[in-house]
């Protein structure tokens, strides 16, 4: 038989007490552990997520919840994938994400995303090269955003060579041309804000617009980065002691649309040729099938290209070209304002980017001989 239990030995709890014990732990079930629950993920829905830069992010057309969770939790957006996914279902918008281009702000919460997300955005993303000359933009701004017009653009910044900012963007759709190049010039301004102060200026002796200006060939003529400064120190020793600067890219930049409009049996010293109509018309403003397809870099230049009469042709003229000959980036623009100063006066790219410099042109012209030939 079992023994009694000793009520003095064993803490027994009476039949009221058994109730009350009873009536606490469902109250806390029923009430206690919702509300808290209900506490915690009201928090939880409007914690920012830890990630810490702004991202860019694609909602692909046909896409799954699953995968667009998927895709937004391995890329930091969210703090948890079942918190997301219970939130759209609760406030029944899981059906809702449109597909779309979408800037997703760093430190965004579950709440600010799923209401980003119910809303299609129709930006695209743009990227303008270092080193691209504004025919150049205006060409792959052409090709992204149907009301973007060549010639409009062209009208709007070819005055701003120079200063469009090269960047990767994301603009709506509907954006115009003005819009467009007012964004270009002010990344430009807080990009460079910092190095063009007074004191830079004054330390290297030169103007905002003349970095630019030689910035804007650096970016053409230096391959490498670490080449850049000395790049940049032979143009300004060469433009100081009145030298010419002689860099092949300004001649690109002169003969570009003068080499895609007339034929090459017409391109030559003393050489006369009956052109049709059509080919001063090229040169005067070319079309938009005519910007398409025009090499704006000419490698291959003949001696009737290096002797083009264009003040831009720094291998025929002297002194810097009227203005910048493209766009470049904040690497070369610091090249120009810390430039180094040696005793080089001549360099040159071999097929495989390798640069090699000298001191004179007879040490020059044995490079080319070596590496060129």
């Amino acid at each position: 038989m079992f023994e009694e239990l000793d009520e003095k030995k064993y803490h027994v709890l009476s039949p009221g007490k058994k109730r009350a014990l009873v009536l606490l732990i469902v109250f806390f079930i029923v009430v206690c552990a919702p509300l808290l629950g209900f506490l915690y993920y009201k928090f939880a829905v409007r914690r920012p997520s830890q990630f810490v830069d702004e991202l860019t992010y694609e909602v692909k057309k046909g896409a799954t919840l699953s995968e667009i969770t998927n895709d937004l939790y391995n890329l930091g957006a969210l703090n948890s994938k079942v918190l997301f996914n219970f939130y759209l279902y609760l406030n029944k918008i899981d059906q809702n994400i449109q597909a779309g281009m979408y800037v997703i702000p760093a430190g965004v919460s579950v709440v600010e995303l799923a209401d980003l997300l119910q809303h299609g955005v129709n930006d695209v993303e743009v990227r303008f090269i270092e080193g691209w000359r504004v025919e150049e933009y205006a060409r792959e701004a052409t090709k992204k955003f149907s009301h973007i017009d060549y010639k409009d653009f062209l009208s709007v910044a070819k005055n701003y060579e120079g200063y469009l900012f090269p960047d990767t963007y994301m603009f709506n759709l509907e954006i115009q041309e003005e819009e467009m190049v007012d964004t270009l010039l002010s990344t430009y301004e807080k990009r460079t804000r910092d190095l063009f102060t007074a004191e830079n200026l004054a330390g290297v002796g030169l103007t905002e617009e003349e970095v630019i200006i030689f910035a804007s060939i650096v970016e053409r003529e230096a391959m490498k980065e670490e080449d850049r400064p000395i790049v940049a120190g032979i143009l300004i020793k060469r433009w100081r002691e009145n030298m010419p600067i002689g860099a092949d890219a300004t001649t690109q930049y002169a003969v570009a649309v003068d080499k895609f409009c007339v034929p090459d049996s017409c391109r030559s010293e003393g050489v006369l040729c009956s052109l049709p109509e059509e080919v001063g018309y090229c040169q005067q403003e070319l079309t938009k099938e005519q910007a398409m397809e025009i090499d704006w870099w000419p490698k291959e230049l003949t001696q009737y290209d290096l002797d083009f009469d264009s003040f831009y042709n720094t291998r025929k003229n002297p002194g810097l070209p009227p203005k910048p000959i493209s766009n470049p980036g904040i690497s070369s623009i610091r090249s120009v304002l810390e430039y180094e100063d040696t005793n080089y006066y001549y360099y040159l790219h071999d097929e495989e980017g390798n640069t090699y410099f000298a001191k004179d042109l007879e040490t020059h012209e044995e490079n080319i001989a070596k590496y060129l030939n």
